[in-house]
């Protein structure tokens, strides 16, 4: 299958579930477009933006990771599939953005992971370069860990 068709991949989303998150990517699929592009994300997605600039949407994650107090998704405006075609505009303006959530919800601290690339090495499920930035809670005796999926091992 080439890149250019592989835009979800339900696969990775079956190995840490979130509600429905499996089954309406199959949905995605049949329809065959990219949940990420601009013109489609609200055929799924049921957050609303809350930054919208030149390169980027930032949201919630319909689907936050189990635990997360917060989960944001930066998702890149123009169709782009990996960090290498990132402009340093673009990158500068999701540092813009990433400090600008820090700020207005006064985090003490986060997790910023970068979806870029192929998902079959990424675990990623949708094939559009995003970012994710996921809060959790103080750790303590009683917390346990949010789980992701980051990369596959051998």
């Amino acid at each position: 299958m080439s890149l250019k068709k592989h835009r979800v991949d339900a696969k990775n989303a079956e190995i840490v579930k979130r509600s429905d998150y499996v089954k309406t990517l199959n949905a995605i699929i049949a329809g065959g477009f990219c949940p990420f592009c601009e013109e489609h994300l609200f055929k799924h997605h049921r957050k609303p933006i809350i930054y919208k600039s030149k390169h980027w949407l930032v949201t919630e994650n319909s689907w936050p990771y189990k635990g997360s107090k917060y989960h944001f998704l930066f998702i890149t405006r123009r169709h782009i599939e990996k960090t290498e075609n990132m402009s340093h505009a673009v990158w500068t303006e999701l540092q813009k953005l990433y400090k600008k959530l820090i700020k207005e919800h006064g985090i003490a601290g986060a997790t910023l992971m970068i979806r870029s690339g192929d998902t079959r090495f990424t675990g990623a499920s949708v094939n559009h370069l995003h970012a994710h930035l996921v809060i959790g809670s103080l750790r303590t005796k009683n917390t346990k860990s949010i789980k992701a999926l980051v990369a596959f091992k051998k």
